[in-house]
C-alpha cells in the first residue's frame, strides 16, 4: 500500500502576517525572474553590448532575503522538511513533548543566528558589494531578521499547539 505524501497547503484563511510575508515574497519574486530574464536577454540578443553588469548581484542578494523572509511562513505553517518516520510510531503524549523539545531547540538555534548575525551585519557594514556600492549590512541583516522571525512564528506556533491541545482535550 503507498502512502500519500504531506504536502502542505496555503491555509483558505491566512493570518494577517501569512498575508504580509506573501506581498513581499511573491513580487520579490517576480522581481528575480523579471531581472534574470532581461539580463540573459540582453546579454545573448545583443551580445553583450547591453549586459546589466549588476543584475547578478540583485539576484543573489535578493534570494538571501527571499530564504529569509520566507523561512518564518514555513515554520508557521510546519511545512519545513521533517524525517517523522519514528516519532509517528511513539504515543501522541510523547510526540506533542518531542514537538516542544525540537521548538524550543529551533529557538535556540535561531537565537544565535540572530545574535551572531548581527555581529556580521555590523563587521561588514564598512564593505561594499562590487556592482551595486551596497553596503553588505543590508545583505547580512536578512540573517538576524529571518531568524527572529523565526523565533517569533516558532513561540506562536506553540501557543497555538498548546491551546488547540487544551481545547481537544476538553472536549
Amino acid at each position: 500500500m503507498q502512502e500519500q505524501s504531506e504536502i502542505v497547503e496555503a491555509p483558505e484563511n491566512p493570518t494577517l502576517l501569512e498575508r504580509i510575508g506573501e506581498a513581499v515574497i511573491v513580487p520579490l519574486m517576480l522581481a528575480i525572474i523579471a531581472i534574470g530574464f532581461a539580463s540573459v536577454c540582453l546579454r545573448y540578443v545583443f551580445n553583450g553590448h547591453y549586459a546589466l553588469f549588476w543584475s547578478e548581484e540583485v539576484i543573489r542578494y535578493a534570494f538571501i532575503w527571499l530564504f529569509w523572509l520566507a523561512a518564518p511562513i514555513l515554520v508557521w505553517r510546519r511545512a519545513m522538511f521533517t524525517v517523522d518516520l519514528f516519532t509517528n510510531m511513539l504515543p501522541k503524549r510523547i510526540q506533542r513533548v518531542i514537538a516542544i523539545l525540537l521548538d524550543l531547540a529551533v529557538i535556540v538555534l535561531m537565537g544565535t543566528f540572530v545574535y551572531y548575525g548581527w555581529l556580521m551585519a555590523r563587521v561588514n557594514a564598512p564593505q561594499l558589494s562590487s556592482a551595486l556600492s551596497l553596503s553588505l549590512f543590508w545583505i547580512y541583516l536578512a540573517i538576524p531578521v529571518g531568524a527572529a522571525l523565526i523565533i517569533f512564528a516558532t513561540i506562536a506556533r506553540m501557543l497555538r499547539d498548546v491551546r488547540n491541545g487544551a481545547q481537544e482535550a476538553g472536549r
